[in-house]
Formats: structure tokens, sequence, C-alpha cells
């Protein structure tokens, strides 16, 4: 008998942790708040996924446009010093390329001649130029395009 009552002691614990264990887990699932049906509950999550959705498309044709516009802007930066004459002090000349994201943008040339600086630009097209470049311009420009 005191046995039987032991057995039925553990099992009624047993059962009590279990029911606990499910009033959390119904809690969780269900809120705290008003009690809703399933179904309202379900319907409720359906109409908040609907609009996650709705929000992530948004994001996704927002981040389409912005990475379009991107390829379009300046990312691949390079410049070059040198000294083109060997009776002027120091490396005051320079060559700057800056492309967009399909190597498309400018290479920028300055000669410092005896106090005279003298500036040239000449346009990149797909990673090359249709006028002729310089060896520091073709250097400014391989780095560009290797520095993506």
């Amino acid at each position: 008998m005191q046995l039987a009552l032991i057995v039925l002691g553990v099992a009624v614990v047993a059962c009590g942790a279990r029911l606990f264990y499910l009033e959390k887990k119904f809690q969780k699932i269900f809120g705290g708040g008003d009690p809703k049906t399933a179904e309202a509950l379900v319907v409720e999550h359906a109409g908040r996924i609907e609009e996650v959705e709705q929000a992530l498309r948004e994001l996704g044709d927002a981040h389409s446009t912005l990475a379009r516009d991107f390829l379009g802007s300046v990312q691949k930066v390079s410049m070059v010093r040198f000294n083109p004459f060997s009776d002027t002090g120091g490396d005051q000349s320079f060559v700057i390329a800056l492309l967009d994201g399909k190597n498309n943008g400018v290479v920028f040339s300055s000669l410092y001649t005896r106090g005279q600086p003298l500036v040239y630009a000449k346009p990149i097209e797909a990673g090359t130029s249709r006028y002729q470049l310089s060896k520091e311009e073709t250097d400014a420009l391989a780095r560009a395009i290797q520095s993506a």
C-alpha cells in the first residue's frame, strides 16, 4: 500500500511538472494577454508574415537600385608620383586614376615643369583609353583596376 502511494505521488509530481512545462509553452505560443483562439492567432501571424514579406521585397528593390547606382560611382582610386625631368628636384608630378565599378573613369596627369604645373585628363572606358597613355598613367590605371 505504501509503495503504491509513493508511486502515485511520484506520478502526480511528474504530471505536475509536465503540466507546468506545457503551460509555459502554451503562454509562449499564445502570449500572456487576452486568450485567443488558435485560428485568430494563426490569422494574426499570417498578417504579420505578409507585412514582413512586403518589407523584405521593398528592401530587395532598394538594394538592387543601390547596387546598380553604385556601379557608376568612383570605386577604384590610384595615384603615382614621379619626376619626369632629371633637372628638377623631387617627385612633384603625379597621375591619379579614378574608376567606377565597370572600369570607366578618368586619368588625371599633372606635370610639374620649372614652376609651371600642367594638367591633362584622359577618359577611360572599360579599362582602356583611346588616347596614348604614358608609363605612369598606365601604372596608375593598372593599380586602380587591381584595387577592387
